[in-house]
């Protein structure tokens, strides 16, 4: 017996030996705690994997008694922890009602049960392994104390090196949790959170997708069973808010059409400053796309405050005319009326304005209106080749007469400069056309200073003060895909330090003693009593006294007019008579340096008793019949009880006016505005770009040069600095043109273009924007260029061949590697591709092809480079190869992302694919055959047939053609 055991443990090799050791290592190695010992396993063949057993009972054997069975389980878990493994209480009860009892177990106990149904995911799994660990805790009566007993303390499974990842100890405690709730509460971004939960405890397991649970089980917790307009309206009535909405019946659902709020004390202050009003309209804030209408004015101190918000289904006349209306009805008094009201040139809102605010002045941005004539001069005022003047040069000057046209003082002088404009401009009457027709002869009451100085503006004439309040916004906006909720909570959390910063202003404005105003008659009665704001405005009008004297012609009392405060002829009586400025010669609004109080006017018992209202409601109901009941009883719930209402949020994304929306990508959620049109044009017309050797502008984002070729030393490629802009075939920025860059795409194509998605012009543009096609997000570039550069490794042959010789595939290889770091330049993301980084066709698009299975498509006119389709080289055809297909679009020195419509046309196949493919890939250009030859139909007609020489003739014997 026993040589035949020897003989059979001699029959172990020595590299079976070690491979048996090697199986038992990590059992005893990979315990992190001393007294842990793996209980004794018979030898089993080196093939088979032996049975784990850990026995842990030691650590849990003691006589160990607490009061609370919570401290219990504390220290249960505290002396797992140390073991690297979790436990959890599978029965507990505190014995109140039943029988006291504590069983504790591993977090790998329980037996895995298939579910029934499929799962959504192949990726899922399970922890159970039915470990038999079990502790089990009995409650003594006499004493009243726990004690915890081993029933079984083996483990049927390795302990891990760590604890993270173990849902049971990365679960919050009670403290945490708190802190939790308070930092979503005010928009702490999780990451924030979990790094601060860190820091506080370092022993801290909690991973960021628990953080995620959490911040939703709060947010859920925080709505309950409440809609998300009924949490809306709780939100809006527990803050004492302002606010109104309207509705509308969609498939007999009563559905959110607009809605208006506004912050009590915003109303104060608006009561308070209503002398000048700016109105804007800004988007991305919630997931319903709606516009949301910003109303602003400013303080004494030139604090900017919002006043009211709104979020509107359209922008459409109607629905500003019933947010003014709203507006209207916070004014307490018709003497608060706002004198100046400013917009952008929105027709909609400017036709709005004077059937509400009939006896405001309706302003116009000046900001807007030059910027759309820079616009229409960039693309209309064009030199002739061999003039000496430049091009920009004379844009530049034909919009300093625009605005010298603006700036005129008086109707006679506005004269003089629109005829000097008109004639510098003689050679561009569509220009001047588009000047006068829709800017001077409609809107010059509401630009040029001649009228526009008559009202008290207050020197407001842009809305660049709405258009801060939007910045200011969305930097507390984390995205633009919540819902109202979400939307409004960022809103009340700007507006508490909003109203803060403007107390702030106040404060300092009734402390602060200025230094220029002490011991001066001039200023003596308006210390503490005006704004500092407003005194140095006096200030700097005194200045003019020197020039202008007491003569009111030469001062021209603009200050007075637009301000409301002493102007220069003014102060020079009060110093030749050495008195001061009294504080009736100042307007109001620079005299409230504080939050007023609700003035009530009348008995209060009068005024909003409304006694005699609800007798007559009452005597109503006992006259009206059940169906004016019935919608009497709702009406009064509605005011009673506005977190009752059944009003459903919009159904589908409203549709906001102006040209056609780029397609945002799936996943995006910023909340920055696209780009205006006058930011293209001036981005595609500059003629002084930043260089490849610098990080382009963020708003002139630099473009990457596609190129067939290998870019040599004695003829290089060009830089942005020095890519051709040729005037005469700019990119497609006309108002018939609402697709970015379509222009440079084929014109028979322009009805299969769904859409082009610029990327950013860093030199990486081609691989940028495979990227947004496979993964929808450009940033991921990266990826591909590494994922390409290992199809490059592995098939080096087919590439050799593919591409011609080595040096051409060393090429490849090396413009797919990241570029060498030098101080400057520090990694890929902050930095513009040298040339030879730079994404190349035809050779890549065999790689990119090959690499996302799909079809590469390249398409452009033909001045910036053939097209043709690029198949994989080696994959079998999918199911709807139609579906597959990248477009990608060669604009001069730049590749962007075209959106092609399913079965459109496309190029004929890549001379290099038919003959380097796999025969298993032959059947991906026959799904494409027709398609392909509808293209080439379509490209035939489209190119110029060149005019053919027939022939010279004379005057003795002329040419004649029929």
């Amino acid at each position: 017996m026993d040589s035949t055991r020897t003989k059979a443990q001699n029959s172990v090799t020595e590299g079976e030996i070690n491979e048996v050791v090697e199986v038992r290592r990590p059992v005893v190695l990979g315990l992190f705690a001393t007294g842990i010992v793996p209980a004794g396993q018979p030898r089993s063949p080196p093939n088979v994997p032996q049975p784990i057993e850990i026995d842990t009972s030691s650590h849990f054997a003691t006589d160990r008694e607490e009061n609370d069975r919570d401290e219990l389980i504390k220290w249960a878990r505290s002396v797992s922890q140390s073991l690297r493994f979790a436990i959890i209480v599978r029965r507990s009860d505190s014995g109140e009602k039943r029988k006291a009892q504590l069983v504790l177990e591993c977090e790998r106990s329980g037996k895995y049960v298939p579910a029934k149904k499929k799962l959504k995911s192949d990726t899922s799994g399970t922890r159970k392994c039915e470990c038999p660990f079990r502790l089990r805790g009995y409650y003594n009566k006499a004493t009243k104390l726990w004690r915890l007993t081993v029933v079984n303390g083996m483990h049927n499974h390795e302990l891990d090196k760590g604890l993270e990842g173990h849902l049971v100890a990365g679960r919050l405690k009670p403290q945490e949790k708190d802190f939790m709730d308070e930092m979503t509460r005010n928009a702490v971004a999780p990451k924030n959170i979990l790094s601060t939960l860190k820091e506080r405890d370092p022993e801290n397991k909690t991973s960021a997708k628990q953080v995620y649970n959490a911040r939703h089980r709060y947010r859920v917790k925080m709505r309950a069973s409440m809609t998300e307009m009924q949490h809306l309206c709780k939100k809006l009535d527990d803050n004492k808010y302002y606010y109104k909405y309207r509705t509308v019946v969609e498939n007999g659902v009563e559905h959110l059409q607009d809605i208006f709020f506004a912050h009590p004390r915003s109303i104060t202050l608006l009561n308070s400053f209503h002398t000048v009003l700016m109105m804007d309209s800004t988007y991305k804030t919630s997931k319903y796309k709606m516009p949301l209408f910003e109303i602003v004015g400013y303080t004494s101190t030139e604090k900017t405050f919002n006043v009211a918000f709104a979020w509107l289904s359209n922008e459409k006349e109607d629905n500003f005319i019933w947010a003014l209306q709203q507006l209207r009805c916070l004014l307490r008094r018709e003497t608060n009326l706002p004198k100046v009201i400013l917009t952008d040139r929105d027709l909609a809102l400017m036709n709005a304005i004077p059937a509400v605010f009939p006896e405001a002045a309706a302003l116009v941005c000046r900001f807007h209106v030059k910027k759309n004539v820079r616009t229409k001069a960039a693309e209309l005022v064009k030199v002739r080749d061999g003039e000496k003047v430049k091009a920009a040069d004379m844009r530049e000057r034909v919009c300093l007469a625009f605005e010298d046209v603006l700036d005129s003082s008086t109707e006679a002088e506005y004269t003089e400069n629109v005829m000097a404009f008109r004639k510098l401009c003689e050679r561009w009457p569509k220009f001047v056309r588009y000047v006068e027709e829709t800017i001077l002869d409609t809107d010059k009451e509401k630009l040029v200073s001649a009228w526009v100085d008559k009202y008290m503006h207050m020197g407001n004439n842009t809305t660049n003060r709405a258009e801060s309040a939007h910045g200011v916004l969305k930097s507390y906006l984390t995205d633009g895909l919540g819902d109202l909720v979400k939307g409004w909570e960022s809103i009340h959390r700007m507006l508490g330090n909003q109203f803060t910063q403007v107390q702030t202003e106040f404060g300092q404005n009734m402390s602060v003693y200025g230094h220029t105003y002490r011991k001066k008659t001039l200023y003596s009665t308006l210390m503490f009593k005006v704004s500092r704001r407003a005194m140095r405005y006096i200030h700097t009008e005194s200045k003019r006294v020197e020039f202008t004297g007491m003569d009111s012609m030469k001062c021209g009392c603009l200050m007075r007019t637009n301000y409301g405060l002493p102007c220069a002829c003014l102060i020079a009586k009060k110093l030749h008579h050495n008195r001061p400025i009294r504080l009736d010669e100042v307007y109001k609004h620079w005299k409230i340096i504080c939050f007023q109080d609700e003035e009530v006017g009348g008995d209060v018992e009068d005024d909003y008793a409304c006694t005699a209202e609800w007798q007559a409601i009452q005597e109503r109901l006992r006259t009206a019949d059940v169906s004016m009941k019935n919608e009497i009883r709702d009406q009064l719930r509605k005011i009673a009880y506005p977190t009752t209402t059944d009003v459903e949020p919009p159904t589908t994304n409203v549709k906001s006016k102006g040209a056609k929306k780029k397609k945002v990508v799936r996943g995006t959620r910023s909340t920055s505005r696209d780009k205006s049109r006058w930011e293209h044009v001036e981005e595609y017309f500059t003629e002084t770009q930043a260089s490849q050797s610098s990080k382009p502008s963020p708003s002139i984002p630099s473009h990457s040069r596609p190129s067939s070729s290998q870019p040599t030393a004695s003829n290089p490629m060009p830089t942005v600095s020095e890519a051709p802009l040729t005037v005469s075939n700019p990119l497609p920025l006309t108002s018939s043109s609402k697709i970015f860059g379509i222009n440079h795409m084929p014109k028979f194509m322009h009805p299969f273009i769904e859409d082009i998605i610029n990327v950013d012009g860093d030199g990486y543009c081609g691989y940028r924007a495979v990227a947004l096609a496979q993964r929808g997000n450009e940033d991921d570039f990266e990826l591909i260029r590494c994922n390409m550069s290992r199809e490059l490794r592995l098939n080096k042959d087919m590439y050799v061949a593919i591409f011609g010789c080595e040096e051409r595939y060393q090429y490849i290889c090396d413009a797919l590697l990241p570029p060498p770091r030098t101080r400057q330049r520090t990694s890929i993301r902050n930095s513009v591709a040298p040339m030879d980084k730079w994404f190349t066709l035809p050779d890549m698009g065999h790689i990119v092809a090959t690499i996302l299975d799909r079809v590469v498509v390249q398409l452009s006119i033909l001045q910036n480079g053939p097209c043709e389709t690029f198949f994989p080289l080696r994959s079998i055809p999918s199911p709807n190869p139609s579906s597959r297909v990248i477009c990608l679009g060669a604009l001069p020195d730049h590749y962007v992302l075209v959106k092609l419509k399913v079965g459109c046309p496309i190029p004929k196949s890549n001379k290099s694919w038919k003959q380097y493919c796999a025969k298993q890939s032959l059947g991906w250009e026959d799904s494409f055959i027709a398609a392909q030859h509808r293209f080439e139909e379509m490209m035939s007609t489209e190119n110029v047939v060149p005019i053919q020489i027939v022939g010279a003739g004379s005057r003795e014997t002329p040419l004649v053609i029929d």
